[in-house]
């Protein structure tokens, strides 16, 4: 898979990834139980680890907050995000699946806790 191709957001944005479940024929199933985990593939650095999935459906949104989408090496143009899903369905089933995402490192954006865009210097000085 070509980074090119892959779905690209900016960093530090949350995200909804909508994960669905299938069987082997491919037909919709509600696991008995599924995890998530986030990882970086550059640096082999987990983000998230394996964190259980619930409630559970035949089709489900995970969150991806903004300080999950923080980039670890700032010098890098991009980072690529890998989201993996496993989960167990029937008797002895189990499936897995993997999404790739890219994170556009933007210039200026820096971990601030609260921060604020609206104007609140006067154009004349105070005494």
């Amino acid at each position: 898979m070509a980074n090119e191709c892959l779905d690209e957001f900016n960093e530090r944005s949350s995200i909804t990834v909508t994960c669905t479940f299938a069987d082997e024929d491919a037909m919709p199933v509600t696991p008995d139980a599924a995890t998530y985990r986030i990882d970086d593939e550059a640096s082999k650095t987990n983000i998230l680890p394996a964190t259980a999935i619930s409630p559970l459906s035949t089709s489900v949104d995970l969150e991806i907050t903004d300080e999950q989408n923080a980039i670890i090496k700032s010098r890098k143009d991009f980072e690529i995000r890998t989201v993996t899903v496993e989960f167990d369905y029937g008797a002895d089933k189990h499936g897995t699946a993997e999404y790739k995402y890219k994170l556009k490192n933007l210039y200026g954006v820096v971990d601030v806790p609260s921060a604020s865009v609206s104007p609140s210097a006067s154009a004349s000085p105070s005494a």
